[in-house]
């Protein structure tokens, strides 16, 4: 006789997320140096050096301040709120979950502004709770009509809504004013904006403003920012009291000593992100408009990815991993004919663009579109 898991957990579906497993690279015979991942979206020059050697330097011979108080107090200074509007996570993922967690509980609803991110889904159905998604259409480039969701807001009594500004992977973004209409549709809910992509945006909404209303939550990243996956560092502001149910729900030490370190040393150096930046608006540009000049539908982008219609996400992406390239196939996103491209250097996209050329991919293109 086996034992199971409660009947939610037992039905919870995976979610696929970027980058190529180890598995999957013994099948085709690479090592990892050999592939250039465009499949994940971060920042393209790696991580700052300053961050590298703090994290070398921390401490392992003590637990953590579990409270980050170092790191959240450099984060309220960089964006002007008090050092309890600030919860620092184990990536932004966990704080996704732990939102869920603290707010949303059995049979009620969160309502996912898609298509977009799996996880804010699988939060909520874990705790119990029921997903409503709004899907925004490929014939608008995916663009959010505000009106449809704040009708279904009220339509379906949503105690929380999940909007990804900039959206992954359509790259869509919305406006602060859009933000604030959503939030006056939840006064007795929480509007939870990640804003994973913030940083890559050439001209973002000035959002902390929305925390007046005491309904919203940030939901920011430095994993991507700075290059740091492989530490897991995340962040969210939030009123107070939010802050404080997070908190509660969020287990012990959480953030490790080596992923507070070379974040408050990746804060500091700040020339290191707007390099960053900068290779990200050169590799935008080339990139989209390489693409385009070979015939693919490459979405309007306002983020550090690029969702492109290939008509076989799948075939294409596996095309060009025998090319060396690793791109992000859609279909885990309800978007099979898609794929989606980090901008890495220009250099590294270069590649990417003579790979698209090579007979193979040319093939997987050619057979999607009949």
């Amino acid at each position: 006789m086996s034992v199971r898991p409660s009947q939610r957990v037992w039905n919870l579906a995976p979610v696929a997320h970027g980058s190529i497993s180890e598995a999957e690279l013994a099948s085709i015979g690479l090592a990892r140096s050999e592939v250039i991942d465009f499949s994940v979206n971060a920042n393209p020059l790696g991580p700052s050096p300053a961050a590298v050697a703090a994290a070398a330097a921390a401490p392992w011979s003590h637990y953590p301040d579990d409270a980050a108080t170092e790191l959240r107090r450099a984060l309220a200074g960089r964006d002007g709120v008090d050092i309890p509007e600030v919860v620092v996570g184990n990536g932004s993922a966990e704080l996704l979950w732990l939102l869920a967690l603290a707010f949303v509980d059995a049979g009620e609803t969160a309502l996912v502004v898609g298509p977009t991110f799996g996880e804010y889904a699988r939060a909520t159905r874990i705790t119990g709770g029921q997903v409503h998604e709004h899907r925004a259409a490929p014939a608008d480039d995916f663009a959010v009509r505000v009106p449809d969701v704040v009708a279904e807001v009220r339509n379906t009594g949503a105690r929380v809504a999940f909007v990804c500004n900039p959206n992954n992977p359509t790259g869509t973004l919305l406006a602060r004013e859009d933000l604030d209409n959503l939030a006056t549709m939840l006064p007795h809910g929480l509007l939870i904006v990640d804003e994973a992509y913030r940083q890559f945006v050439d001209d973002p909404p000035r959002t902390a403003p929305l925390l007046d209303r005491g309904n919203v939550v940030l939901v920011r990243s430095l994993t991507k920012d700075y290059a740091l996956p492989g530490l897991r560092l995340g962040y969210a502001l939030a009123p107070a009291p939010v802050c404080a149910a997070l908190d509660a729900v969020r287990p012990p030490w959480s953030v490790n000593a080596v992923a507070q370190a070379a974040g408050l040393a990746a804060l500091r150096d700040d020339a290191h992100l707007q390099r960053a930046r900068a290779e990200v608006r050169r590799a935008r540009t080339y990139l989209a408009t390489a693409l385009a000049d070979r015939g693919l539908r490459v979405l309007p982008a306002k983020a550090n990815f690029l969702l492109v219609g290939v008509g076989n996400g799948s075939a294409v992406r596996a095309a060009l991993l025998g090319q060396g390239i690793c791109v992000r196939d859609c279909a885990s996103f309800g978007l099979p004919g898609y794929v989606r491209i980090g901008l890495r250097t220009v250099p590294e996209c270069e590649r990417l663009v003579a790979a698209v050329d090579a007979p193979d991919v040319q093939h997987a293109i050619g057979a999607a579109r009949g």
